[in-house]
């Protein structure tokens, strides 16, 4: 059966990926769309960063918690957990675990996430860019899987999602990104100009500062991450917060989107609107 609503699919890594992308998410929301979040793991291999939350016994639950927040207030339905584990990242990276996304085979992670396809019948799929963002193995794994995903799903025919688009960075937002950053080993040793996008690969610049409000509140829910609430996510104390905040300011002010694969012709370049030129089938 066909969808008669429009449809959006993000797929993220972790929870707290989506909230780079939350003014699409939340716009698309707030038009009529249905917009669904698969959340590949449960970011189990993070840390704590608000001393006021320890001790975690769990923070894969703490984190799907804070995940069902943020998704509340941007306005979209629960997430779908896919339950992989978190790989972790440079030397903490979990070898040794097997439901790790580095040591799952990778057909079952594009399975889980062509099941989601199948229910939703989203016409816009997003994800990671190729890069994973800044060389995070669960984003470019997360990535890979979806983009074969979106191939995959041609199985159903017309409802096929017709679109998708890969989340990332402006080469300027990359760039105050790993400076802010310099020295806490995110993005140090990151060649700003491979993993910030310049202008013409982006095919959808997308301003976000309408959405700012809900895109703060769903920052502030990944307490456990950032150390923000939404008492102090607009004026972050100082160390860490206000260091954080900083360095996610133009990200948050802006997003941008590149162009992954079509089922359908463009309409224009750079397009005006996640689902310029598709209409509800």
């Amino acid at each position: 059966m066909t969808s008669t609503r429009r449809s959006l699919l993000a797929v993220f890594a972790h929870p707290d990926d989506e909230v780079l992308y939350g003014g699409v998410l939340a716009e698309s929301a707030a038009r009529g769309t249905r917009v669904t979040l698969a959340t590949v793991t449960m970011g189990d291999a993070g840390r704590v960063h608000d001393a006021a939350l320890e001790p975690v016994d769990d923070l894969g639950a703490l984190r799907a918690q804070e995940l069902h927040l943020a998704c509340e207030r941007l306005g979209i339905e629960p997430p779908r957990l896919l339950g992989f584990h978190d790989s972790g990242r440079g030397a903490r990276v979990r070898r040794d675990d097997p439901r790790a996304l580095v040591g799952v085979d990778r057909l079952e992670v594009v399975r889980a996430i062509v099941d989601v396809i199948a229910d939703v019948r989203p016409q816009v799929v997003i994800t990671h860019d190729p890069l994973g963002g800044y060389d995070h193995p669960d984003h470019q794994i997360v990535h890979h899987a979806t983009t074969a995903a979106f191939f995959a799903a041609g199985a159903l025919g017309a409802d096929a999602p017709v679109r998708l688009l890969y989340g990332s960075t402006s080469g300027d937002a990359f760039r105050h990104f790993a400076e802010t950053l310099r020295g806490r080993g995110v993005a140090d040793g990151l060649d700003a100009d491979l993993f910030g996008m310049a202008s013409p690969m982006v095919a959808l610049d997308f301003d976000a500062r309408p959405f700012a409000t809900q895109k703060l509140a769903a920052f502030a829910a990944h307490r456990s991450q950032f150390g923000l609430t939404p008492e102090t996510v607009n004026d972050p104390p100082p160390g860490r917060p206000a260091i954080i905040r900083s360095a996610f300011t133009p990200m948050l002010d802006r997003e941008v989107y590149l162009l992954g694969a079509t089922r359908a012709a463009i309409p224009r370049w750079p397009l005006a609107a996640v689902f310029d030129g598709i209409d509800a089938r």
